[in-house]
């Protein structure tokens, strides 16, 4: 009893000096909580958008078979996005073909030198092939903003307003595509204004379904296509591949799995690095600079010479001593531990929202799910950093102040008190 009741009486007599002091350590205790914690639910979400983008799948075609973009069966398409592990896909097509079309002002014009101009209209067009899902993603899910239907139908497209007002166009008007001799009439069905971060389309661009490209197919210079495929879990994946490398359309495609993820996850990567670093730092400096202090802070103490000479027995002063820093410690542990939940919190919630945008503008193909806290399994030496930290912070506090007592008694009393 006598113990507690002088650990109370030193934290009294030294409120004001506890108060500088603990100060201090709540403010490292709270850093290195918060660090924790950041750094938990970091890794929790990147581990889960990683997981998420590994079960997607893209099949490019070899650089040297060009030709067979335009000219694969789109019922070899369809069986493999009607697999029952397929949750989504996506058939993009990329080509240039001539048009009478004029491009927008300021916009960079390919002079293509070696074909006649006696076989084409005299200009160049983007055209971009997409399925019919996938046209209905673009223009009506994402909510770009579209005047008029989507080109579902043969022979019909969707272009730019800037590109509408380029070429005084508007809905239901016609325009050509395709070389002299070989014009293809297309309807305006649509007129879009396409975000400026989408990578599908551009504001030169004429937006056509593959029913039109089969059409217009041999007029289609230096065509490009892709093929991607979002899986419902990343077991199936294996399943997939077989599946692909079957079908007669595709037999020319090379399958790219998680690596084409990594650039989109490079930014999150980077911020967990750096939390990392920032936490191993603050580790190894907190304890570094809270023996500092406190040694500073135990020095300038003179209740422990006082104690001493009114015949506080060392054992007494030892043990009063160690526990008014127990006490210290846990209540500055406990409150930091509470307050940095509600920091860290904040600060995992903008970076989620942050990143979550970021990745659906570079790729709005992927149903990008938010992860849940609640989901989240946190690294296991993690869970325990944060009182490690704290132990070993009242270690060093409670190894320092008993080796001031132990001076005080060994030497004179004298010398110590000038010390």
């Amino acid at each position: 009893m006598i113990i507690i009741r002088h650990a109370w009486l030193n934290l009294k007599r030294n409120r004001f000096s506890h108060l500088k002091l603990g100060s201090f350590i709540f403010l490292l205790l709270l850093i290195v909580f918060s660090l924790v914690q950041i750094y938990q639910v970091a890794t929790g979400y990147f581990t889960d958008y990683r997981e998420q983008a590994a079960t997607v799948v893209k099949g490019v075609q070899d650089l040297n078979q060009t030709g067979q973009a335009i000219s694969l069966k789109k019922t070899d398409y369809e069986k493999l996005k009607d697999l029952p592990y397929v949750k989504k896909s996506q058939l993009n097509g990329q080509g240039i073909i001539s048009s009478t079309l004029v491009p927008p002002k300021n916009q960079t014009i390919t002079n293509y030198s070696s074909f006649s101009t006696d076989q084409t209209n005299g200009s160049y067009s983007p055209v971009t092939m997409l399925d019919n899902d996938s046209l209905k993603v673009l223009l009506t899910v994402k909510k770009e903003k579209l005047q008029g239907t989507l080109p579902l139908e043969k022979d019909t497209c969707v272009i730019s307003r800037v590109l509408a007002k380029e070429n005084k166009l508007k809905l239901n008007d016609t325009i050509l595509l395709g070389n002299k001799g070989q014009e293809q009439k297309v309807k305006i069905v649509g007129i879009a204004e396409f975000s400026t971060t989408d990578q599908i389309c551009t504001s030169d661009s004429v937006l056509i379904n593959w029913e039109t490209a089969a059409a217009i197919q041999q007029n289609i210079i230096q065509p490009d296509t892709n093929v991607m495929f979002q899986m419902t879990s990343k077991k199936a994946l294996k399943r997939f591949v077989k599946d692909f490398k079957k079908t007669k359309s595709f037999e020319e495609y090379t399958l790219i799995t998680q690596n084409w993820s990594q650039g989109l996850l490079q930014s999150a990567k980077d911020t967990l690095d750096l939390v990392f670093n920032g936490l191993i730092v603050a580790l190894i400096l907190g304890i570094v600079l809270i023996a500092v202090f406190y040694q500073l802070n135990i020095k300038r103490r003179q209740d422990f010479y006082t104690l001493y000479l009114m015949g506080l027995d060392r054992k007494t002063l030892s043990l009063s001593s160690s526990l008014e820093n127990l006490i210290l410690v846990l209540g500055l542990g406990l409150t930091a531990a509470f307050t940095s939940q509600r920091l860290s919190g904040w600060i995992t919630g903008e970076w989620l929202i942050q990143l979550q945008k970021n990745l659906a503008e570079q790729e709005p193909f992927i149903d990008w799910v938010l992860p849940h806290f609640e989901q989240i399994s946190a690294t296991s030496w993690l869970d325990y950093i944060g009182m490690i930290f704290a132990g070993a912070c009242l270690f060093i506090m409670l190894l320092l102040v008993n080796l001031r007592i132990a001076q005080i008694i060994r030497e004179p009393l004298q010398e110590v008190a000038k010390r």
